[in-house]
């Protein structure tokens, strides 16, 4: 585990904010351009183009087995070419068992080796998406069936490189992706509203493996998603929470609280798309993984002690239960913010046996003197 801290890298944060709001106005800019001249073709014209298009993409795959930076490169300005004329990359296959497609190409980059064909695999699939290629219905193969591009995109950065486990070998090659991601990733959330199932967050850190020469990157593709208000595991994946919380709490317990940051104006819309998409089984199972060991308990009293917290907040308004059975386990540390800064809230609580949290403390067996001081030095008192 590393050090802890408890800060926000708000800095970091607003940098990529900035560069992905820029690197989204030159796109659309692009595919302003390139939709003007579309819509100035006959259909006769358009169905032409198109086909050249996904003859020339799937061309890729064809040199995959003689590459050579010169041949990428002609392919890049062929599909170039191509856009300024307005071909679009409508007539793409889209199943896993079809023709050459963008997930196909995302899961090549692995095989690629060379520093100058990685640069001009990017620009091919953003030339690609300039060119409106379906970017959620386009899949490459994964277990029984298929997975999109973004999809596979998060699993190869969450995974790292050069381990036992990952496809990606070379910094090289996860540059490439990284440099990808905010490309498909901006597109989602463009219209994440017609793709509800899609959850690219939720891939990326049920996927998340510690990979000690990328560990920056993937914090900082945290930073993305953050950026686009991607909630953490949506209610569709509350079966992965339990072992989640807890894997991500042992290798970089920062990312688990970077998850769930303090209010900041320029948090405001992810802190609000959480909230929307909390499960309660979750939120157990996030507290939870703060009770692995002594230095894990530590680390939420530090964090969550230094202000008012939304969550704790709405645990306490919310999910009241999950205070009891923090008392019935003795988890004092954890305790320690409620008490803190919603004193006034859980005077007032009650469970479903009508006890307030002092008497469901002594009365609950297991219950150790140490925590029932705890409640009435907090100014917790008996009811009369």
């Amino acid at each position: 585990m590393r050090p802890m801290k408890q800060d926000f890298p708000i800095a970091t944060f607003l940098e990529i904010k900035r560069n992905l709001g820029a690197a989204r106005n030159h796109l659309e800019k692009e595919k302003a351009a390139w939709r003007t001249v579309r819509n100035t073709l006959t259909e006769a014209e358009k169905d032409e183009l198109d086909k050249q298009f996904k003859a020339t993409f799937e061309n890729v795959e064809q040199t995959g087995n003689d590459r050579s930076v010169t041949k990428a490169q002609d392919t890049l300005h062929s599909l170039q070419q191509l856009v300024k004329k307005g071909a679009s990359a409508h007539l793409m296959g889209n199943s896993e068992n079809g023709p050459y497609n963008l997930a196909m190409l995302i899961v090549d980059i692995a095989s690629i080796n060379d520093k100058e064909e990685l640069r001009i695999v990017a620009d091919i699939i953003r030339t690609t998406i300039i060119a409106d290629a379906d970017l959620f219905s386009q899949e490459a193969y994964w277990g029984n069936g298929g997975i999109n591009a973004l999809e596979w995109l998060c699993i190869l950065l969450a995974h790292g490189i050069d381990q036992e486990y990952t496809d990606l070998r070379t910094i090289d090659q996860y540059h490439c992706c990284y440099n990808i991601f905010p490309m498909l990733a901006d597109q989602t959330q463009a219209i994440k509203k017609e793709y509800a199932s899609l959850h690219p967050f939720d891939d990326f850190l049920i996927s998340l493996r510690v990979s000690p020469q990328v560990t920056d990157l993937q914090e900082k593709i945290i930073l993305h998603i953050i950026c686009l208000d991607w909630a953490p595991l949506a209610k569709v994946q509350e079966y992965f929470g339990g072992s989640f919380f807890r894997r991500l709490a042992i290798f970089n317990i920062d990312w688990l609280t970077m998850l769930y940051p303090f209010e900041h104006e320029h948090l405001k819309s992810y802190i609000a798309a959480v909230l929307q998409n909390l499960d309660p089984t979750n939120v157990k199972y996030l507290l939870n993984s703060f009770t692995i060991d002594n230095k894990t308990r530590k680390h939420f009293r530090a964090c969550f002690s230094q202000r008012p917290h939304w969550l704790l907040k709405h645990i306490v308004s919310s999910i009241p239960d999950i205070i009891f059975d923090l008392i019935r386990r003795n988890e004092k540390e954890l305790l320690a913010p409620f008490l803190k800064h919603y004193k006034r809230e859980l005077v007032m609580l009650q469970n479903k046996n009508g006890h307030t949290l002092l008497q469901h403390a002594m009365t609950s067996r297991g219950v150790v003197e140490n925590t029932v001081q705890l409640l009435r030095q907090a100014g917790l008192v008996q009811s009369k």
